[in-house]
């Protein structure tokens, strides 16, 4: 567990990195628990409006049934979701690099929010 936590730190501080440099990144860290769904990915990410699950795991450490079943979900739902293993991180990078520099589906987006924002329907982008 020691290991996949040193991962955990290692990706995080990545992502954090790059938001510091002004990439368009938003990350939350999940904790498990009691009175939390099981399944759900470590991470949730928004990278470039675009939506990342991604379940940590050490260099042994093996997915259970229902996390490999949640990431095909996410993978269907035309988001990205990832079983990020430590020897896979430059893979990763590399992904999360494209994503970010990816235009064709923003200017889309962003004319779709400005469309449909209004006082009831509050999108905030400042």
């Amino acid at each position: 567990m020691a290991s996949e936590k040193k991962f955990e730190n290692k990706v995080k501080s990545w992502l954090r990195q790059l938001q510091k440099e002004g990439q368009p990144i938003k990350f939350i860290k999940i904790w498990g628990g009691g009175y939390q769904k099981a399944g759900i990915p470590d991470l949730i990410c928004c990278i470039n409006g675009i939506y990342f699950e991604v379940e940590l795991k050490s260099s042994t450490g093996r997915p259970t049934e229902l996390q490999k079943h949640n990431i095909k979900l996410t993978n269907a739902a035309n988001g990205i979701g990832i079983i990020l293993y430590p020897e896979g991180f430059e893979q990763f990078k590399t992904i999360v690099k494209g994503v970010t520099r990816c235009n064709s589906h923003i200017q889309d987006l962003t004319a779709l929010k400005a469309a449909n924002s209004n006082t009831k329907c509050v999108i905030l982008t400042k």
